[in-house]
């Protein structure tokens, strides 16, 4: 009987040193997680308290200089059809473009940013289906998959102040 009892707490103890150790790497796991969680937003140091802007940044390697050309939608029926306004400026050397939204009341935009590569002023297609050559993005994080992306899922609230982010991605 003894050998028995001492076998059940033996196997006791097993399990609480599992649970224990089961429960520091949880805590390493959650430590890493806090060491490593976004410490807010890095381009609100861009914002204007009189427009909004845009920052558009890309997430590979771009030369420095290179053109950043966005369209500025108001509506469903205008997206990528009829710009209200068409805005371009400057990659810096880390891949970052600020575009002042100038005066645009607020309201709810859509934004259609590619890179200009060549430097030709438009967005150069394949001719197999039309597809950009050149990288691409809307804001919102919306996505062409297979059919381009709609205005509601691609507009924003602008407001004075506000800092939009759009990621080119190659």
């Amino acid at each position: 009987m003894r050998a028995l009892v001492f076998v059940s707490l033996s196997s006791k103890v097993a399990a609480v040193r599992r649970l224990l150790g089961l429960g520091i790497v949880l805590a390493g796991i959650t430590a890493a997680h806090a060491d490593s969680a976004p410490s807010g937003n890095p381009f609100t140091k861009y914002a204007d308290p009189e427009a909004a802007i845009a920052a558009v940044q890309t997430v590979f390697d771009a030369e420095a200089g290179g053109s950043v050309r966005l369209a500025v939608y108001d509506s469903e029926e205008a997206f990528l059809e009829e710009a209200l306004t068409k805005l371009e400026a400057p990659l810096d050397a880390t891949g970052l473009a600020i575009v002042p939204l100038g005066d645009l009341a607020p309201g709810q935009y859509a934004f259609a940013v590619y890179l200009d590569e060549n430097g030709d002023g438009k967005l150069n297609r394949g001719k197999i289906l039309g597809r950009p050559k050149e990288p691409v993005a809307f804001s919102n994080g919306a996505k062409a998959k297979l059919r381009k992306p709609r205005f509601d899922e691609a507009k924003v609230d602008i407001a004075p102040g506000e800092v939009v982010v759009i990621t080119l991605d190659d």
